[in-house]
């Protein structure tokens, strides 16, 4: 593939430079920094959040961001199951109307304003954090149901540090990562390895009247990799630079109203941001720059279909943050983004100019901590709306926690929907809209018993939401500003945990409402006002538990999704069940684990995307390793 011939080069290059760093035993004697970064954007006052470190990452090594959050939290994973398409939806939003930062930046597609999650590797990340609700006063455009950070950082205490995971699984999946850290207190070199491949050729039923069939065309293979650099240049000055690159192969299986399909898409992208930071007592100067590329093929012989779609992003960000007296901290941030794209569905080759200038505000007094943020966008030769944000929390004590936020939110429409030939349309103004919520936390720890609770109430309304329906006047679709959605719900989660001695107890259950609904109707497609939207179920709950007893764990996770609508079909409510089971060693320098994932453990047959089969009870069994030198 075209970017093949980068990664050689790249590999090689890393293969130098960490052999250097693998011939001298001496470290460098200088003060361990520590950077305090008062992180006013990431911290979010009055948004619920959660956040997984590298020990819960690691411990599902196989999955994909898609599946790994909707395993560990309440969102709703869109999939056509194996290696199609996975989107999410957050309290109702589409799904080019959340998030993906990487490293604090954003790596959605500028042509599709979304985020394939199948294709991006959990285990590549040393942080995983889902923010819930709007915040496009902080992060821009595309943040109105939620946000994904993807962080890398690096241990500066850590001289080697060597990993390797694999697994096989039913229907051919087979899953290789490496991983190699080496450095001293000044350098640090982090570089990850990944390879996935899988068959997927499950047994399903197109209806229970009819025979059992076995999905063909669906295979999928994907090479990544992620080299990562960390300096410390003094005590105050940082740079780090990362490396991501990835090809993608999957074969599009047919719908259950197809015969056969030949259809086949490759995905390659390589993205590269350098990262300098000045940090002292009272102050953090800050600048990136990044520049990702996407190619993407699309075939299907037999419409026949070759669709060509690439596109390059450079991407800028400066900001200023400064601590004033009385625990007040302000942020002065600038970030502007260009990208050039081009499709064989485009007449010509489009380009697309966005610069922005945020302000932030951070009061805390005593128990009471308040955010306060203002956006100004530059977008299309023309100013936007300006975009405030104002959260607040208030701890009552050390139990108990609330916390309010509003914010007006907005995505900007994609170059798809402005420029896809037929049928987009230049003029489509941006979704916008208010969003609101009122939750609590509340926490509770007596003699080895660990209790927590946390609700949140939501509300939004958005108007200009973009739709493609059919145009009146000629036989394509088109994109017009013509719908207005109201969402509100509840979202309550209850956790659990009990240790004593070598065991281990922890159980938490979650329940999501969600009421998403049009307020027009509409004749094309047909839509009457109140209808819930596509692929937003109105129920979803989840249940874990986990048992532990010194090094052998049983994980036990239940997913149950209530009934929603597709564009031609209900689709039934369902449930899923997934057991994990896991041993850990150590010896010396050495430690490492066993697993055993049985997936759909009650052979569940259901679809989550409508006239897509999902697999039955499948298996995948492996091993992770990790070898740790530390040097005196």
């Amino acid at each position: 593939m075209k970017l093949v011939s980068y990664y050689i080069i790249i590999l090689l290059f890393f293969c130098e430079i960490e052999s250097s760093f693998a011939q001298s035993d001496t470290l460098l004697h200088v003060p361990e920094i520590e950077i305090q970064s008062f992180k006013i954007r990431e911290e979010s006052v009055g948004s619920s959040k959660i956040l997984w470190e590298k020990e819960t990452i690691d411990a599902y090594p196989s999955l994909s961001l898609g599946e790994f959050l909707q395993r560990n939290s309440q969102v709703y994973l869109k999939t056509f199951g194996g290696n199609g398409l996975a989107t999410l939806s957050i309290r109702g939003s589409s799904a080019s109307q959340n998030l993906v930062l990487w490293n604090g930046l954003p790596i959605q597609s500028s042509m599709l304003g979304l985020l394939d999650l199948s294709l991006i590797p959990t285990h590549f990340s040393n942080k995983v954090s889902l923010l819930m609700g709007g915040n496009t006063a902080s992060w821009g455009s595309g943040a109105v149901g939620g946000l994904i950070a993807l962080e890398n950082s690096a241990n500066f205490t850590e001289s080697i540090h060597v990993n390797y995971s694999s697994s096989l699984g039913s229907f051919g999946n087979l899953h290789q990562k490496m991983g190699l850290q080496l450095g001293n207190q000044k350098v640090q070199s982090h570089t990850q390895f990944s390879y996935l491949a899988a068959d997927n050729d499950f047994k399903y039923k197109p209806l229970p009247s009819l025979p059992s069939k076995i999905q063909t065309n669906a295979a999928f293979k994907q090479l990544a990799f992620m080299q990562s650099f960390y300096a410390n240049l003094t005590s105050k000055h940082q740079l780090n630079l990362h490396v991501w690159g990835q090809t993608s192969y999957k074969e599009i299986p047919a719908l259950l109203t197809q015969r056969i399909s030949l259809a086949q898409q490759d995905d390659e992208s390589l993205r590269s941001m350098l990262h300098w930071q000045f940090t002292n007592a009272k102050q953090i100067i800050s600048a990136k720059a990044a520049y990702f590329i996407e190619n993407q093929n699309f075939i299907d012989p037999i419409a026949a279909i070759n669709a060509q779609n690439n596109f390059a992003t450079f991407l800028g960000e400066f900001s200023y943050q400064r601590k004033l007296k009385k625990q007040q901290f302000i942020d002065l941030t600038s970030s502007s983004q260009f990208t050039k794209a081009s499709s064989n569905s485009y007449k010509n080759e489009q380009s697309l100019l966005r610069t922005a200038l945020l302000f932030s505000y951070n009061l805390t007094i005593k128990k009471l901590h308040l955010q306060t943020s203002v956006r100004e966008e530059w977008a299309d030769e023309s100013f936007l709306t300006p975009t405030p944000y104002l959260g607040i929390s208030y701890i009552f004590n050390k139990t108990f926690k609330l916390r309010t936020k509003v914010s007006r939110d907005y995505r900007l429409p994609t170059l798809n929907d402005r420029f896809w030939a037929p049928g987009g349309n230049p003029d489509l103004k941006a979704e916008q809209g208010w969003s609101e919520e009122l939750g609590f936390d509340v926490c509770f720890e007596k003699n080895k018993h660990f209790l927590t609770l946390s609700s949140t109430a939501y509300n939004r309304n958005m108007k200009d939401w973009i739709i493609w329906k059919p145009s009146n006047a000629s036989s394509f679709w088109e994109a017009s500003n013509v719908a207005k959605v109201w969402s509100r719900g509840i979202e309550t989660s209850l956790s659990y945990e009990l240790n004593i001695k070598k065991w281990k107890f922890n159980t938490n259950a979650g329940f999501t409402f969600n009421r998403s609904s049009y307020q027009i109707q509409l004749q094309l497609p047909a839509i009457n006002k109140g209808d819930q939207l596509f692929y937003t179920p109105k129920f979803q709950g989840n249940f874990h538990l986990l048992l532990a007893y010194n090094k052998v764990s049983l994980n036990y996770q239940h997913l149950w999704v209530s009934e929603s609508f597709g564009a031609n079909d209900a689709i039934p409510a369902y449930h899923v069940a997934n057991m994990l089971a896991n041993y850990q060693f150590q010896q010396a320098k050495i430690r490492g684990s066993l697993f055993l994932a049985i997936n759909n453990i009650y052979n569940a047959s259901y679809q989550v995307v409508e006239r897509r089969p999902m697999a039955g009870t499948n298996y995948q069994i492996g091993m992770q390793i990790h070898y740790i030198k530390q040097k005196k």
